[in-house]
């Protein structure tokens, strides 16, 4: 008996692994609670939930009786605080937000390890996502937001394709055609396949892309019936036009009324090739429900995003240069051999002297009126000019009798108190008119030197009275006073007469 009992006492031991897969059917020791519920990950249908979450407790109960009742019921708990966590909104938005944070770690660990931080290739890129959707991580629900790392992240990623678009950007695109071409029923199905096809072969996504995302996306579909891009759809098929050709745009594709990408978007949405026209005359207005904010930032971005593809052009075309080059060699071949040519012509006439190219130029005569300015012997060669200068002569001064008449009252005034002294004169003020023109100095006339005899000029005393002094330093009368030479002598004082008797 103890025998007996031990044996169930093994058996009834599973682990917690064991017990979610072969009660629950699932591949992982630690589902989330989506997972657990068997619901698709970020399940937004509470109605879906508690149906999901009565089905699983229905297979539990069956294990509630008899050895395995202790793990029935430590797993009948999980499903209970799932169902309490999804159906609550604060506690399902935090519990999203840690669970998005834990698929990120687990990403970036994939990616590390699969694409080895380097460029992928598109082999590499299938095998990277294969293995995020393996360990239960919705692939095609995060598809903007990880198609968004990997661009900015890599830069210049290969693009390819009609739309000359990167690959993780074109998945993004192939993504929403999957989802309309599936939710909405517009046209016969053959159709829809066909554009969808269609689409894959111009964005230029490998077969084994292509049908993960198909998978995941049918995997899912309930959940992304009710997105945006769908919901768009069936309100205004335009706004979805627009809304692609704007993202094909602001990634750097090409754009216009022969786009294929979009044509075939128009079939899916049951529109002609003239509402695409239209929708693509549109792509430079901003959408009418942003702020003066969201508007500004649009247009920042929109410069940026051309200066971008500016660069990203020009990057491409020496690129495109590099490789034509590369594989005709002939042609590097041809020009060093014309260039060693030239060279070789270049060096026979420079040896034979007939072309000098370091000869120095030989100097300009030089006229009497043209001065060259030669360098000093220790200056350094930036010092040295590179071009003479001439220096004019100085024109001959005008004599004083050829002065105008106008001006000579004037210049008499001004010599007579040189020489004598005093009170500035009241000169008239000189008028523009009679300056002498541009270029020439003015006349400069002689000045008569003061004569031996003349005496400094009076000086003035605090009073204001002027006094003469002699040589001995005693006051001198006024009639001792020095003139000058060519003022007249002053004329003798007048005896007083005598009154008449």
């Amino acid at each position: 008996m103890a025998d007996i009992h031990s044996m169930r006492t093994e058996q009834a031991e599973l682990s917690r692994e064991e017990v979610y897969r072969e009660w629950l059917g699932l591949n992982t020791a630690a589902p989330s609670y989506y997972g657990l519920l068997g619901v698709p990950e970020l399940e937004s249908d509470e109605t879906a939930i508690h149906h999901a979450a009565r089905r699983v407790k229905r297979k539990l109960r069956a294990y509630q009786i008899g050895l395995y009742r202790k793990q029935a019921l430590e797993v009948l708990s999980d499903v209970g605080q799932a169902v309490s966590v999804l159906t609550n909104p604060e506690k399902k938005r935090a519990y999203n937000n840690d669970l998005v944070r834990r698929w990120r770690a687990t990403i970036e660990e994939l990616f590390q390890t699969h694409c080895k931080g380097a460029i992928p290739e598109p082999a590499s890129l299938e095998v990277w996502l294969s293995a995020c959707q393996s360990r239960g991580i919705p692939v095609a629900r995060l598809m903007p937001r990880l198609m968004r790392t990997l661009q900015a992240r890599f830069a210049d990623w290969p693009r390819q394709g009609e739309a000359g678009l990167a690959l993780p950007i074109s998945i993004w695109i192939y993504r929403d055609v999957i989802v309309l071409g599936q939710c909405l029923h517009v046209g016969t199905l053959e159709k829809r396949v066909e554009a969808v096809k269609h689409v894959q072969k111009l964005l230029g996504i490998p077969p084994g892309l292509a049908a993960l995302m198909a998978e995941e996306v049918a995997r899912g579909l309930h959940l992304f019936a009710h997105t945006r891009i769908v919901t768009q759809a069936q309100k205004d098929a335009d706004a979805v036009l627009l809304r692609l050709g704007r993202r094909i745009r602001r990634f750097g594709g090409r754009v216009g009324h022969r786009s294929k990408v979009l044509a075939a978007s128009a079939m899916l949405l049951g529109k002609h090739k003239r509402d695409m026209e239209a929708a693509l005359a549109r792509l430079d207005e901003l959408p009418v429900e942003l702020t003066a904010a969201q508007k500004a930032a649009c247009q920042a971005r929109r410069a940026r995003d051309k200066v971008g593809e500016a660069g990203h052009k020009a990057k491409e075309a020496k690129v495109r240069a590099a490789e034509w080059l590369r594989e005709r060699p002939q042609i590097l071949v041809g020009a060093a051999l014309v260039l060693g040519l030239v060279a070789l012509v270049l060096a026979f006439l420079v040896a034979a002297g007939i072309w000098e190219p370091f000869a120095e130029e030989s100097p300009a005569p030089s006229s009497p009126d043209t001065l060259v300015k030669q360098p000093a012997p220790g200056a350094s060669p930036r010092e040295r000019p590179r071009r003479p200068f001439t220096v004019e002569r100085t024109p001959a001064i005008t004599p004083p009798d050829q002065v105008t008449s106008d001006l000579l009252p004037e210049l008499k005034e001004l010599q007579e108190f040189i020489e004598k002294g005093g009170e500035t004169p009241n000169l008239p003020p000189l008028t523009t008119e009679k300056r002498p023109p541009p270029g020439t100095k003015p006349p400069v006339l002689p000045i008569k030197p003061p004569g031996p005899n003349q005496k400094p000029p009076p000086k003035e005393t605090p009073s204001g009275e002027i006094k003469f002094f002699g040589v001995d330093g005693a006051p001198a009368a006024p009639e001792d006073r020095d003139t000058s030479p060519d003022s007249p002598p002053n004329p003798p004082a007048a005896k007083p007469k005598k009154p008449a008797p």
